[in-house]
């Protein structure tokens, strides 16, 4: 993961935009999972809008999963790239696993 006070995708700092995005939806969660700090990931207003519509998602091992919705050459405008990887820790692969199975379009 990316320093936890900028974007994990594009490393926008501006602090007052970033969101803290579930990987897991609150509506599908337990207690527990709503507050368990591995069910986030920090982002940008972008890539925050792209990940909860499931138009971007991620493997196991954190390389990014881009929808066939998206155009290729909207790539660049959302700045995003089939070359990034996040690094996630282990206690996030299963929110990032239904993330991908269940969100994912």
């Amino acid at each position: 993961m990316t320093n936890t006070s900028e974007c994990a995708i594009c490393g926008l700092e501006m602090k007052d935009i970033l969101i803290a995005s579930h990987c897991k939806p609150w509506k599908h969660c337990n207690d527990m999972e709503r507050l368990d700090v591995y069910n986030g990931i920090l982002l940008c207003p972008t890539h925050d809008a792209l990940f909860d519509k499931g138009l971007i998602s991620f493997h196991d091992d954190g390389r990014i999963i881009i929808s066939n919705r998206i155009k290729e050459r909207e790539n660049r405008v959302l700045n995003i790239s089939k070359e990034i990887r996040l690094n996630f820790k282990k206690e996030q692969i299963p929110y990032i696993k239904w993330h991908r199975e269940n969100e994912a379009q």
